[in-house]
């Protein structure tokens, strides 16, 4: 049984076990999972002496579902071992009796490497994979806090440069947590500084300020703070961006999650605002006045029902996803009418 955490995907990846042929990668950061699928597929030609990739479509499964196996257990007419990549990121198709000959009987000489959106732990594809000692399942979410920062640091490292503090913050605000979208920002701020070997704030406002993507924080605040107009705004951005519902529910439920914990301290007696200062996972550079207006706005047991809202919209998208973008939008809706509530019962 082999089960990889998700903050040891990366060290997992790096050199993954010589007895591992069959991956699935799954989650909530699309560009993650595409960058770890084509690693892994670079792994297996190499150790398999390959030559290409044989992509399968999770729709050509419906009519021949035993195409896995029989390409797998083939002999390969170029001498090396096939290597099988399967991506079923919409969610439409049930891959599980293609890939269960593999999971049963693994291949002496195959890869396969399958890409998957969110998955639950009741899932019926995760649960083979997790349960075999010939397999792993790497789950795969998008970058926040420590995890961003260090992937900012390391990339800056590699380019031969250092970045300033006020900088850094500056980028974990705005790049959000995609990382394919993080490295392509970080690329192009690489190239922007040439010879400089200093990241400065500057810079990186020139380069990055407010203009990359849409970030899913934009519309779980405006919800808590019971701003409808800047919800919809970034609804409409996010989606028209292509940005996952799922992702947006995941870390609306982690950032719920955060904030009960924040405002325990702030009912023992802390200032919101030092409690947002001190935050583990931090909270970076120009969010923290609107997460510390979050935490005088929202008492606990308003958080509770706001995150159990949240909890059972993710529910929700994973059994209906054809209906999640509408399910996430109704679930912050609501949230920003108890916030509007909120507010007018303050005042009162």
């Amino acid at each position: 049984m082999v089960t990889v955490r998700s903050h040891d995907a990366d060290r997992y990846l790096a050199s993954p076990p010589e007895g591992i042929r069959l991956f699935l990668i799954y989650g909530s950061d699309a560009g993650a999972i595409t960058e770890r699928a084509r690693h892994l597929e670079r792994v297996a030609l190499k150790r398999g002496n390959g030559d290409e990739v044989l992509r399968i479509g999770s729709d050509e499964l419906s009519s021949n579902p035993g195409r896995v196996a029989d390409e797998a257990y083939a002999a390969s007419l170029f001498g090396g071992e096939p290597v099988i990549a399967l991506r079923m990121l919409d969610g439409r198709h049930n891959v599980v009796g293609a890939v269960t000959p593999l999971i049963e009987r693994p291949p002496d000489a195959a890869w396969l490497v399958v890409e998957a959106a969110e998955l639950a732990t009741t899932s019926p594809l995760r649960k083979a994979f997790e349960a075999s000692k010939h397999a792993a399942a790497i789950p795969t979410y998008p970058l926040e806090g420590g995890d961003l920062a260090a992937l900012i640091h390391a990339t800056v490292e590699e380019a031969g440069m250092t970045i300033d503090p006020s900088a850094l913050e500056l980028l974990a605000e705005n790049l959000g947590g995609d990382r394919l979208a993080v490295r392509g920002e970080l690329e192009k701020l690489v190239l922007y500084l040439g010879e400089q070997k200093i990241v400065t704030f500057d810079a990186v406002e020139a380069i990055v300020g407010d203009t990359t993507t849409a970030k899913p924080d934009h519309a779980i605040d405006a919800a808590l703070l019971g701003d409808n107009e800047g919800l919809e705004q970034a609804l409409g951005r996010f989606h028209a961006e292509g940005g996952s519902a799922s992702a947006l529910g995941a870390l609306a439920l982690r950032h719920l999650l955060q904030l009960q914990a924040l405002r325990a301290a702030v009912d023992s007696g802390e200032r919101p605002s030092r409690v947002v200062d001190f935050a583990r996972p931090p909270v970076f550079g120009r969010r923290r006045p609107t997460v510390a207006a979050e935490l005088e706005r929202w008492p606990s047991e308003a958080l509770v029902e706001a995150r159990r809202t949240i909890d059972r919209t993710v529910m929700q998208m994973r059994l209906q996803p054809a209906l999640d973008e509408a399910a996430i939008s109704e679930a912050l809706h609501g949230i920003a009418l108890t916030a509007r509530r909120l507010r007018k019962s303050t005042r009162a």
